[in-house]
């Protein structure tokens, strides 16, 4: 989303979809980061059980590749209707980085695909659980983006805990967020 200092978009509605637009590409910069870290981990670095949410950071990053997939399915009706977010699909970390690049492409072309006049709408969907929900789109897709943002905030600090210490990913540090992509 880089907004030149002198111009600032039109509509609060076009500001939010750049906005959305430069976290789904900050994103991608962020993942390309940390799985460069993880890649230092050892197999049982990788898998080593822990009280965290999921219970490694092998579940985490499984469950946010999971989760991204679960979300797009709700926002656009695309892909498979899944029914867990906290399965391991990909236990070997190169085969979850190659689907975590693809789904990284499949976010950054809904950000740039969004309508703006949805951002009000409401999203109705059904959670794994069978619960029936109805809340605005436009929350829904900030939940998307901060979803991702608390998980690799977790593999972030579990890699400081095993020794790695990762480069800092703050969303302002991102090249998106400074004009590039």
């Amino acid at each position: 989303m880089f907004v030149p200092d002198t111009l600032a978009p039109d509509t609060e509605e076009a500001y939010v979809k750049a906005l959305f637009q430069t976290m789904a590409l900050a994103s991608r910069w962020a993942d390309e980061v940390l799985f460069g870290e993880l890649t230092k981990l050892t197999p049982a670095q990788w898998t080593a059980k822990s009280a965290v949410n999921f219970g490694s950071m092998q579940g985490i990053a499984n469950h946010l590749l999971l989760a991204d997939r679960l979300w797009l399915n709700r926002f656009t009706g695309e892909g498979e209707a899944l029914k867990t977010a906290d399965a391991v699909p990909y236990p070997e970390l190169a085969d979850l980085w190659r689907e975590r690049q693809a789904q990284n492409a499949c976010n950054i072309a809904f950000a740039e695909a969004l309508d703006p006049a949805r951002f009000d709408t409401i999203l109705r969907y059904t959670t794994i659980g069978g619960a029936p929900k109805a809340q605005p789109f436009g929350l829904c897709v900030a939940h998307f983006f901060n979803h991702q943002t608390h998980h690799r905030g977790q593999l972030h600090a579990l890699l400081g805990a095993a020794g790695i210490k990762c480069p800092d990913i703050d969303l302002i540090y991102a090249p998106a967020a400074r004009g590039g992509n």
